[in-house]
């Protein structure tokens, strides 16, 4: 008998239990409709949670002096010629595409204090206008304005250090800090070592919901932080956002070949911020076990039908061995079953998953639908999930639900294949 015809009697002999083929369908669709949507929403939210964690961090490549990574110390700073250079390539044609913005910043330690009380403080000068396109903090002011390029003076501060220094918009500051000694420069320069301070307004006050910037960034006018540091024209590190995360990696390589011969490290995000990457990397791990979990769970029970279907069926897979079958056949013809009933699943759950997906991509998945008052005072993501289902993540999903289909049909298949004769025709 040819493999046409195994395959016709297959397909007809599905339809002779029509329910148990669409319900046996339906519960292997659902598993890849869960498996779309989950990973739909898991990509979805990494995209976004590392979009918000670049921004409230070094952005998606930094730019800083060889050393800084390991020792964070204030006095490494970036040489004064890579500030131009840099921009200069960046806002070159070739890159104008994967580009979203440049911030040079000047990262300091210091103490600011009010009449009320003083706190330690993470002092970060910036260029208002471009640190606008590459960080949140700007988006995040609750009171006040954020800083604007024509203002030569003034800050900005986190809600809960407002809290501790009970200051708000208007109210006087003093921070203080010592005057950085680079070490490229002359001990008799700038006074290095000292301890300085201004006198600053507050304009401003942010709330992030992450505790670590709410009680300890500050924000002021680069121009400020150079001269209370008395490092004029020199920045710490250069902040790279970019339009897509995936392409982190080529921008840090081509600047590398850039600024090769210059003392100055180039890290993607990941190697920038390594605790937050392993973070994603477990977050991920846990969603593929949960996952396979789903499809352990959905193919037990598809086993179940269809070894159930089998058993059912001894006494005709007996007549089809009398009547000549050989039981590489009726292994053919069960596995070809198996393999039909897995693509009519496969389009439900194509159909059903892509819709949802869709759904998910166009308007999101709102946490605030499982809160009854307010999400948590920690969230600090868009409390939206939109999902992101990248084609190859169809492909693969797809695969992985027919390679397990497949599989699980061959035991089926083998118990099938074992029909002995002549005890499969007795009839009780």
């Amino acid at each position: 008998m040819g493999v046409f015809l195994l395959a016709k009697i297959a397909w007809r002999n599905l339809w002779r239990n029509p329910r148990g083929t669409l319900l046996t369908a339906l519960a292997l669709g659902l598993g890849l409709t869960l498996l779309l949507i989950s990973l739909g929403l898991l990509d979805g939210s990494h995209e976004q949670m590392i979009g918000n964690a670049v921004r409230f961090g070094t952005g998606h490549v930094v730019i800083q002096a060889r050393g800084y990574q390991d020792t964070g110390s204030q006095e490494l700073l970036l040489p004064a010629q890579v500030v131009p250079a840099t921009e200069e390539f960046l806002h070159t044609e070739a890159m104008q595409h994967v580009l979203q913005g440049v911030s040079p910043r000047l990262l300091a330690s210091g103490l600011l204090s009010s009449a009320a009380n003083a706190d330690g403080v993470r002092i970060m000068g910036v260029i208002p206008k471009e640190e606008r396109t590459v960080s949140l903090i700007p988006q995040r002011i609750v009171e006040g304005d954020y800083l604007s390029d024509d203002q030569k003076s003034g800050v900005v501060i986190g809600a809960e250090l407002a809290r501790k220094l009970a200051v708000k918009i208007g109210a006087r500051v003093v921070l203080m800090t010592q005057a950085v000694q680079p070490p490229d420069t002359e001990a008799t320069d700038a006074g290095g070592g000292q301890m300085q301070s201004t006198l600053l307004r507050v304009t401003g006050i942010f709330r992030t919901g992450v505790q670590a910037i709410d009680a300890h960034i500050v924000q002021l006018p680069l121009p400020e932080a150079q001269a209370l540091l008395g490092v004029p024209g020199r920045v710490t590190q250069i902040a790279v956002l970019l339009e897509r995360e995936g392409e982190s990696l080529m921008v840090a390589q081509v600047l590398r070949k850039q600024l090769a011969g210059i003392p100055v490290e180039i890290l993607p995000w990941r190697e920038a911020m390594p605790s937050l990457a392993q973070l994603f990397l477990l977050d991920e791990a846990f969603n593929y076990v949960m996952n396979g979990v789903v499809l352990a769970v959905v193919g037990l029970g598809i086993l179940n039908t269809i070894l159930m279907r089998v058993l059912e069926r001894r006494y005709e897979f007996g007549l089809c061995s009398a009547l000549g079958l050989r039981p590489v056949q009726l292994a053919v013809m069960v596995i070809g079953e198996s393999l039909a009933l897995t693509a009519i699943s496969l389009a439900l759950g194509l159909v059903l998953g892509l819709s949802v997906q869709h759904y998910f991509a166009i308007h999101g998945l709102d946490l605030r639908w499982f809160f009854k008052s307010s999400l948590p005072a920690a969230l600090v993501f868009d409390p939206i999930i939109y999902s992101r289902l990248s084609p190859m993540r169809i492909a693969s999903s797809v695969g992985i639900v027919f390679l397990t289909a497949t599989v699980i049909s061959f035991y089926p298949a083998f118990k099938a294949a074992r029909t002995e004769l002549p005890d499969a025709l007795k009839v009780f």
